[in-house]
């Protein structure tokens, strides 16, 4: 054979052998080190003691060994990466008060389904409609760090997100707007129940629709607290603002502003399309700040989201510039 011939030949040769191994009998691939190759089989293996034990039986994304165990490890992974953020943050963040734990655990003790069976509420509750704990540990600590002296909360519920900003000033004025008279009376004896009636001194609840309240508010407050009627947001801050009522450096924060990812998902994925209308003001009043010439915001992923807001008036002065000290020589 000619030089190149041989070399094709010795190619070709080499290009079969490679492809041989390849397709060849290679064992168990690496990556497969899951103790056992699906939930199914784990199962069957017998029920461990611990929840660790539990998991580490499972796949993950990178182990697994047939489609059916990989697609099992990928939502397994998931979920222990995504659901247990919030109950980890939440175990390690230690700034619940007396009065905050007896609002939560007298909430997750009320048959709110019978109470709205004979009709003693105004509307349906449950308690995913209460401030969540973590967000209610942050408006404790931001009270504590921005040291207001009146806060005002647009939507109050069972009180737990007041009694949160209560517990972080010791001399802070919480005015709650509430639709519900149940829910004062409810917060109320709650209070008086668990030794903190104190508080109460410190805290006006205002009934009735929170549109029809912010007209008869006086005075200056120095944060506020939005967690109402998702529709009625733009309205809100813009009676706050068109009163006067927040004060100079206030902060106005508002919860549910990712209201359940309806803001910037498609509709096509709708889970519970009667959200949507609530999800698509949320997107514009999230716009309408972002656009707004006035007013600077900041949005976090906090449980349902949560947004702070200020105005860009508010924004601190420049340092000047240093003047030369006196008697001092100049390099």
């Amino acid at each position: 054979l000619r030089p190149i011939e041989a070399a094709q030949g010795s190619f070709g040769h080499s290009r079969q052998n490679v492809v041989a191994m390849a397709s060849s009998y290679m064992g168990r691939f690496d990556g497969s080190e899951a103790k056992h190759a699906s939930p199914a089989m784990a199962a069957m293996a017998g029920a461990a003691e611990s929840r660790d034990a539990n998991v580490c039986m499972l796949p993950t994304s990178t182990k697994w060994s047939v489609l059916s165990s990989r697609m099992e490890g990928l939502v397994a992974e998931l979920s222990e990466l995504v659901s247990n953020q919030d109950a980890y943050c939440v175990s390690q963040s230690r700034a619940e008060g007396k009065a905050m734990c007896a609002v939560r655990e007298k909430m997750l003790s009320t048959p709110w389904a019978d109470e709205w069976a004979q009709r003693r509420t105004m509307f349906s509750y449950g308690e995913e409609m209460s401030t969540d704990p973590l967000e209610a540990v942050l408006l404790k600590q931001l009270v504590f760090m921005a040291k207001p002296r009146r806060v005002l909360e647009i939507g109050m519920f069972v009180g737990y997100g007041a009694v949160a900003m209560l517990e972080g000033s010791p001399t802070a004025q919480v005015v709650s707007l509430e639709i519900d008279p149940y829910l004062k009376e409810w917060l109320r004896s709650c209070l008086s129940d668990a030794g903190c009636a104190e508080l109460t001194q410190r805290h006006e609840v205002m009934l009735g629709p929170a549109l029809e309240s912010l007209p008869k508010l006086t005075g200056e407050f120095d944060m506020v607290f939005v967690d109402a009627n998702k529709a009625e947001y733009k309205a809100y801050v813009e009676g706050i603002l068109a009163r006067g009522l927040l004060a100079a450096g206030g902060v106005i924060i508002c919860d549910n502003i990712l209201y359940n990812g309806y803001p910037y998902m498609h509709s096509h994925f709708d889970a519970q399309p009667a959200r949507r209308n609530f999800g698509n003001a949320i997107r514009e009043f999230n716009q309408w700040v972002s656009d707004h010439p006035q007013l600077e915001q900041v949005v976090l992923p906090v449980r349902d989201g949560i947004s702070i807001i200020r105005r860009t008036a508010d924004s601190p002065l420049a340092r000047p510039e240093p003047s030369p000290k006196e008697g001092g020589s100049a390099d």
